[in-house]
């Protein structure tokens, strides 16, 4: 009894199926997902020679098996099974041609991976319009080149459009030619090297490059539709037009399956499959050079940069992506001409070449300037605070310092401009011509971040300032069905007059539904004088990259609440003692905002805010960039106009309705002489003398 029981378990532990004379044996019944197992077939009869197979999931070493057929040399033959990279189960069958014989096998595919932490794509390379559409969200926006490509997010390349994205911390870049779009399924990397990156192919064309041997358990799939592609290290295009799917394969080999059966294509093969047909196998029809070159538009180039960094304010807040890999080195921050800081104005004279050495940069400054045209010439950054020195050394300083990880971020340069919320206490807010501190800590969904408006005005000796009173600090946080942000914000002024806020707190949520982002704010404002003042403003955002958006909303300001207080005219309002107006009542409103973006040629912001009491002002602004491009003879010119407006149509004792006490204007013409610095004549109308100021100088800025 004991024998018997000892035949029947080795039997079953040899995984061998015998049918009527045709034996079919396997080391394992269970095989990990893109592993292999050798398939051992014998028979003891002599009539069959030759076998079909069909297989429900994966396939074989030799794809032409699965149309020829095998041969049996002597009873025997022996194939080579390789299992998808997706787990389940796969059915075997094997028949003769009169299918008096018909066998079946069944293959337990098991994906043994352990779960990896989300890693997200940098942009190497950006040309033309690129659309992004967030995890969770129905908004398509335009890319910046800054931006991280995360999990369960969309890209889209308009007809000049075209993108490199790159997996930092291993060799795999993803080319996405014009007219393409995919939903990137997964995104995980662990600190072993194990990766997991899938994404579904819907139109267009991609180029992927592994350029090594992934590690066990690592996967890396191009899905579209019935045929999936999958790879350990290899160079190959995937292409998705109509019903026709082709993979091309440069380098290696590509594991691809086609309504779960797998084919592998190797180097200088490619798989065409047409749908409700039979896939073909055939030799490439061009090589990946070619291929590259014909699948990009022919438009500039878009490299990723710091934004803002050494500029002028265009963007808002701190960067969120991790810098691409790669040494570059620009002439950075070049100024000479007149700068106003606070109530001062300078002569400032400063170099300040900047060197990025991917997740770090450094730029050390030249600085010097003048009090007067016919004053002496003093080193160092200009600051109230601190006396003029002549001593050379004091003109060296740091210009410039980032360092930018994917959990924690930190810059130091020029001021950017600073949106929160919705803008409706915080909108554009900038320190002219001064340097600022940012750090940023990233954890998952949540970041955690601190604006701190410290500079370095010499190295010897070592002179610091305090660029301006406001520091804030904020949280924002993913939490799926909508994000949330948090802010607070700090007047650590010593003396700070009573009709000026001392601190306020600023909290939004935001829901992105098809083109429409639905936002609310709400802020509470402390004023020095002991009041509390808040406001709320809650409004749809209409979406539709890349040329148009616009806003409508309702707000509601209690008394002294003043709406954009934090504004790009702060900073020179308070040097000129012009604080809150804290007579104005409680107020519904109305607030609209409409922008028009032709890139990179035109854009142009209008934003009017109403609101229902006698009290309170309304808001007119309105921004204008214009970029005309060389033609001929003529060469490229950069212009730009900013206008604000308070009381707009509602003071009666003003004789010109668009230039008058409650008037901001200013206005530039810019000359390119290398890279981002060149001549600008400037325009600025003082609305306290009522007359405009003209200026020419020669510095650096971002538009």
């Amino acid at each position: 009894m004991f024998k018997k029981r000892g035949l029947l378990i080795f039997l079953l532990l040899s995984f061998s199926f015998v049918f009527a004379g045709l034996t079919i044996n396997l080391d394992s019944q269970n095989v990990l997902v893109g592993e292999s197992v050798p398939i051992e077939i014998t028979t003891d009869q002599s009539t069959i020679t030759y076998l079909y197979v069909d297989v429900s999931n994966g396939g074989f070493d030799d794809p032409f098996i699965l149309f020829d057929g095998i041969d049996l040399e002597s009873g025997q033959a022996e194939i080579l099974f390789l299992a998808p990279l997706i787990s389940g189960e796969s059915t075997i069958t094997f028949y003769n041609e009169e299918r008096t014989v018909e066998k079946v096998i069944k293959i337990n595919i098991i994906d043994e991976a352990t779960e990896k932490p989300e890693t997200s794509l940098v942009i190497l390379e950006k040309k033309g319009n690129v659309l992004y559409k967030k995890p969770d969200e129905e908004i398509w926006d335009t890319l910046n080149p800054n931006k991280n490509i995360e999990e369960n997010s969309e890209l889209m390349t308009l007809e000049d459009g075209f993108i490199i994205l790159k997996e930092p911390n291993n060799d795999i870049e993803i080319n996405v030619s014009p007219e393409t779009q995919l939903f990137i399924t997964r995104l995980r990397a662990a600190e072993n090297g194990d990766i997991d990156i899938q994404y579904e192919l819907k139109k267009g064309k991609t180029i992927n490059k592994i350029d090594e041997i992934l590690a066990p358990g690592s996967k890396y799939i191009v899905s579209s539709g019935s045929v999936v592609a999958g790879v350990r290290g290899t160079q190959f295009g995937f292409e998705k037009t109509g019903g026709t799917t082709k993979v091309r394969t440069f380098e290696g080999t590509v594991f691809t399956s086609v309504n779960g059966v797998l084919f592998p294509i190797n180097a200088n093969n490619m798989l065409t499959y047409n749908q409700g047909e039979q896939p073909n196998i055939s030799d490439i029809d061009t090589n990946l050079e070619n291929y590259e070159q014909e699948n990009q538009p022919e438009e500039d180039t878009e490299k990723p940069k710091e934004p803002q960094d050494e500029k002028e304010p265009q963007t808002t807040s701190v960067p969120t992506s991790p810098a691409p890999t790669g040494v570059s080195a620009s002439i950075g921050d070049v100024s000479f001409g007149k700068q106003q800081k606070r109530s001062e104005s300078y002569l400032v004279y400063s170099f300040a070449p900047e060197f990025d050495f991917g997740r770090f940069g450094f730029g050390i400054g030249f600085n010097a300037y003048q009090t007067e045209i016919d004053s002496p010439l003093y080193y160092g950054i200009p600051t109230q605070s601190a006396s003029p020195s002549e001593d050379l050394w004091s003109a060296f300083s740091i210009n410039y310092l980032k360092f930018d990880f994917s959990s924690f971020y930190l810059r130091y340069g020029k001021s950017p401009a600073y949106t929160k919320g919705l803008g409706l206490f915080m909108n554009n807010y900038y320190i002219p011509y001064s340097r600022v501190l940012d750090a940023e800590l990233r954890l998952a969904n949540v970041r955690v971040g601190a604006h701190v408006p410290y500079e370095v005005n010499s190295f010897v000796p070592f002179v610091y300032s305090q660029a301006s009173d406001v520091f804030f600090g904020y949280a924002d946080l993913n939490l799926g069905a909508f994000n949330t942000e948090v802010t607070g914000v700090f007047n650590l002024r010593e003396e700070i007059p009573n009709n000026e806020f001392s601190q306020a707190y600023l909290a939004t949520i935001y829901r992105d539904i098809m083109f429409f982002r639905l936002g609310v704010e709400g802020d509470v404002v402390l004023t020095e004088d002991g009041s509390m003042t808040y406001g709320a403003l809650v409004g749809p955002t209409i979406n539709l990259p890349p040329y148009f958006q616009f806003m409508f909303g309702v707000n509601y300001l209690s008394a002294r609440f003043n709406m954009e207080y934090l504004n790009p005219y702060y900073e020179y309002n308070v040097a000129n003692d012009i604080y809150m107006d804290l007579d104005t009542d409680k107020s519904f409103g109305l607030m609209g905002k409409a922008t028009l973006n032709i890139d990179p040629y035109l854009n142009v912001i209008f934003n009017y805010n109403r609101p229902f009491s006698e009290s309170r002002d309304s808001l007119l602004k309105g921004d204008l960039s214009l970029n005309l491009p060389a033609m001929g003879s003529f060469p490229e010119l950069k212009a730009g106009f900013t206008y604000m407006q308070y009381n707009f149509l509602e003071d009666d004792t003003v004789d010109n309705a668009f230039l008058n006490d409650n008037t901001n204007l200013n206005g530039y013409i810019y000359y390119p002489v290398l890279e981002s610095s060149g001549v600008i004549y400037s325009v600025n109308y003082n609305m306290r003398e009522r007359k405009f100021v003209y200026s020419l100088s020669f510095e650096s800025r971002e538009f």
